[in-house]
Parts: structure tokens; sequence; C-alpha cells
């Protein structure tokens, strides 16, 4: 009997046991799945496509409320199991829904479709499954999947030219589009127009308006959305026109385009609305360039003039000569100037210039020369003056201060090209150096010279009280005492064209001044490097390139 009570505690004490065990075993089944049930599921992060035809995700939309996790949990698990999928998913971008348990991430991937019964779901270990219906409909109509129905949306509208497309939004709309449970619903553009956006059409390009989606290429004709489309230009004359292809004058013109597009409801569409547009319009006829000569020798510039071009219009320009590109300087006619140094990295001979502007191409060839800059020209230096004045670290800090003040051309100009000539600063004078002149400095008591330097400008000897005058019009834009050069004044004159006054002993000038064409810089000096003598070093350049001064804007 004893035995008996003793098996039936064993038993007792095994089932004790045991208990822990199964619980033991039932989350390790539970956990090690991946499976999910109402409860066991903290959130639900649902991260969709863009767009219907790209493949980047839009941000995560991370669901903690109760309701949407249980929501999104009771769609997961009432899908139902199937073998094969029903249609070809290999070029869609699937939305990804990835469950939190409090021990893993389990992912889903959807691929949604408005035809309700055929919304496909991947899930752990590729298990295929397709949404039951009813809740296929009520998971469509959540917020996070409206970008399903981007078609049904109010399309794009792009003024196009040629290759080149920019979108136009909306200064009003109405607009209402269906979703799968085939209830209406008002659609809200993601931004308006202020009405002075301003676009660009090139004359010779294929111009248009083209309402379309985004990514799709399929273009929807304007004559589908009854547009009314009228343009007034700056000189108020209002004409209607059914495209922008309707387009064609000989002149750079400016319009105001007023577009009214509207999609009807009939014929079972799944969106309508009307949508009023505003915008200015660059009508652009290409500019035509032309060289004010052909033949030039070093230190000369080159003068490129320019008819119906507009401020913001890029020239391109492909040569082999050694220039940093071009940059016009337009005004209010539109015609425009820019100015080409040629420097002494051309080795003389003959170059081609080709500027493309918009859809043509002119071609140029000019000659470069070289020229005689005379025998080369000792000038002793004392040492103290060397080492103060015009050592390699002094200049280095000299060229980085006309660098820095060339950097960035002032927009306005002072003066008009072909017609306002540079005068000399001293009048009729005899230059000791003149540009491109070349000379040799030797320190006393040193072993050797510091080298051999080049005119940038020319040098007169001067006798003292020497008035300084400005060359031409222009803003003065640097005032200081440099070392090499003494008192300093550098003025800017328009299209890149600066002028140097240099060693002045006296300056009447401020930055900031406008001076007019002969206004007195100051009076002539011995500041800086002379060699004892009063001189004025005079010079011009482009962009902060030298050219030779003598023979620039005569």
């Amino acid at each position: 009997m004893s035995k008996t009570k003793s098996n039936g505690g064993k038993s007792i004490l095994a089932v004790i046991f045991c208990i822990p065990l199964a619980f033991i075993v039932y989350f390790w089944i539970a956990y090690s799945s991946h499976s999910i049930t109402l409860g066991t599921v903290q959130k639900v992060i649902v991260s969709v496509p863009e767009t219907t035809f790209t493949s980047d995700y839009a941000d995560d939309v991370v669901l903690e409320n109760s309701g949407d996790v249980d929501f999104y949990v009771d769609v997961l698990t009432s899908s139902l199991s199937i073998n094969t999928p029903m249609r070809d998913v290999s070029k869609e971008t699937p939305v990804r829904i990835i469950c939190d348990r409090e021990d893993k991430e389990i992912e889903y991937k959807l691929y949604p479709s408005l035809n309700l019964s055929g919304c496909l779901l991947v899930g752990p270990e590729d298990k295929l499954y397709v949404l039951e219906t009813e809740r296929a409909k009520a998971l469509l109509l959540r917020d996070e999947f409206n970008y399903l129905y981007t078609t049904n949306f109010l399309p794009n509208l792009y003024v196009v030219n040629g290759n080149e497309k920019y979108e136009v939004f909306p200064k009003e709309a109405e607009w209402k589009y269906n979703k799968s449970d085939g209830k209406s619903y008002d659609y809200i553009p993601s931004k308006f127009a202020t009405g002075d956006e301003s676009y660009t059409i090139l004359k010779g390009f294929e111009n248009a308006l083209m309402f379309s989606f985004d990514g799709k290429n399929e273009a929807y004709p304007l004559s589908d959305v009854n547009p009314q489309i009228k343009c007034i230009s700056v000189n108020g004359a209002e004409f209607e026109i059914e495209d922008l292809s309707d387009i064609s004058l000989d002149n750079d013109t400016y319009f105001m385009v007023e577009l009214t597009a509207e999609w009807s409801a009939m014929n079972g569409a799944q969106s309508s609305g009307t949508a009023k547009y505003s915008f200015e319009l660059l009508y652009d006829v290409p500019a035509k360039v032309e060289l004010s000569k052909n033949k030039f020798s070093i230190g000369d510039v080159i003068t490129v003039n320019a008819t119906n071009i507009n401020k913001d219009e890029v020239i391109k320009l492909d040569t082999l000569l050694d220039v940093d590109g071009i940059n016009f300087s337009v005004n209010s006619e539109n015609n425009g100037t820019a100015y080409l140094p040629v420097t002494s990295k051309n080795v003389p001979g003959e170059y081609v210039l080709e500027f493309t502007t918009g859809i043509e191409t002119v071609t140029e060839t000019i000659v470069i020369t070289d020229r005689d800059n005379g025998e080369w020209t000792p000038i002793s230096v004392e040492e103290e003056q060397y080492n103060s004045m015009l050592s390699n670290e002094k200049l280095a800090e000299f060229r980085g201060v006309l660098s820095d003040i060339t950097a960035n051309r002032p927009e306005k100009n002072y003066f008009v090209p072909s017609k306002d000539k540079f005068r000399s600063p001293v009048g009729d004078k005899t230059a000791k150096f003149i540009f491109g002149q070349s000379v040799t400095l030797g320190v006393t008591g040193a072993e050797s010279g510091s080298g051999n330097q080049i005119c940038e400008g020319v040098v007169y000897n001067l006798s003292k009280d020497t008035s300084v005058r400005s060359v031409q019009a222009g803003e003065v834009v640097f005032k200081d005492t440099l070392a090499p050069t003494g008192n300093t004044v550098i003025v800017y004159h328009g299209f890149g064209v600066y002028s140097y006054y240099y060693h002045l002993a006296k300056v009447s000038v401020e930055v900031g001044d406008v001076i007019k064409d002969g206004a007195t810089i100051g009076v002539a000096g011995k500041t800086g490097f002379t060699n004892g003598e009063t001189a004025l070093h005079y010079a011009i350049s482009i962009d902060g390139t030298f050219v030779d001064p003598l023979r620039f804007g005569k």
C-alpha cells in the first residue's frame, strides 16, 4: 500500500515539474515561429513606394495605436493561402509591412491591386497569400495607400523645351477622385504656384505644354482637357493659342500665360476637376555672336558682341585658346559684350572658337601673333628694399589681394563698349616700361639676382605732383597700401574690366565712390618700389587677367 502511495506521489510530482516545461516548449514554438496573433504584435511599420512608378520608398509609417496594429494583424492573418501568384509582380515594388513582435520583427511584402481580388501577399519563408476582399478594400482606403491613386490625381503640367521639361504647379485647383470603395474624395495638390514663376522656351526647339504623371512619359493631349490658353505680351498684346508650338517670333519676348484645363467626370472617369495656371514665359530667340576683328597679338583683348541675348542665357565656348570660359554682360536692349584676354600662354597661330547658342553653333577662326617686348632691362635693387617689397613672399601676398578683388565681378557697367574710349591716366606721356616688357632684378650685395619679371601694365616716370585720372567711369573697389605697389587704387568699369593705379603719393578717392571718366584718382609718387623715381604704374585686367592697357578700349 505504501508502495502505491509512493508511485502516486511521484506521478503528481512529475506532472507538476512538467508544467513549466510545457510552457517553455509552448513559448519556444511560438516565438521561434514567424506567426503573428492579436496581442503579440506591439507595433506595425509600413513602408510604401513614393509613387506607383518608382522603386524608392517614402518615409516609414510607424503605427503603435492598438486599433491600427490589430487592423493590420487581422488583415494579414485572415489572408488566404495560395500555391502560385495570380500575376507577375517582378516589376512591381511591394509595400513592406513589418510586424514588431516582442522578440523579433516579421516582414510581409504586399503587392496591392485596385482589383480587390488581386492583392498578393508574400509572407515569411516566401509563402503566398491573397487578401480577403473586404479586408483588402478597407486596407486600400487607408492614407498609407493613397499613392495607389496617383493616376487619379490631378496630372502634372509641364513646359517642354526640347529635351528639357519643367513642372508647372496650379494656382487654383478643384479635384475629386474615386477610391476602391467607389466613393469620391477631394484631392489637394502638394504645392500651389504664386503666379510669378518663370519658364523659358527656345526658338528652334519643339516647345509644348504637356499633362502627364510623374514617372510616366505618356502625355495627355491638351485637346482632351478643353484648354483655354491666353498669352499676354509685355507690350499688352493679348492672343489665344492652342499650344506653345504656335509661337514663332524673331525677337526675345516675355509673355504671361494663363491656362485653364477641365477634366470631365463623364464616361466612367475615376477623377475630374478644373485647374488654373498662370506663369511668365520667355520666348528666347538664340543669341547671335560676332567678333570685332580676327587678328590679335599677345596682350590684346578679343571683343565678342552678342545680340538678342538675355541676362540668364548661357553661351558655351569651345576653344583651345587659354581662356576661363566666357561671361557676357547684357544691357537693357538685350545686347551683350564679353572680353577674352589673349595671354602669353597662347602659342602664336590659328585658333578656332565655337560659340553654341541654343541649337546653333557659330565658328570663328582667329590668328594670334607674338609681340616684340624688347630686350631685358636690368634693375638694381637694394637688399632691404627687395626683402620688404619684392621678395617672393611679398609678391605672393600682393597676388592674393588682387585675386580676391576680382574673384566676383560686380553687376553694374559704367561704360558702353565700342563707344566709350579709355583715356591715358596721365595724358600724352611716353611710358618707360610697356606691357610685356621684361626686367631683371639684381639684388645689391647678393650673389645672384631675384629673377626676371614681366611688366603687367605701363610704367610712367613723372614729375612731382602729376595728377592721375581715371581712364573711364567706374566704381572704386580697392584703396590700400601694398608692399610692391605702395598706395594702390583699383577701379571697376564693368564687363569684367578693372584699372589699377600704383605708387600714388596722394589718393583722392574712397572705396565705393562712383567716379566719372577723367576723375582725379590721386597724385603720382614714390610709394612701393619705384627705384627712387616719381612714377605711375597703370594696368588693365579682364577679371584679373592683365592685358595691354595701351591697346584696350582705344
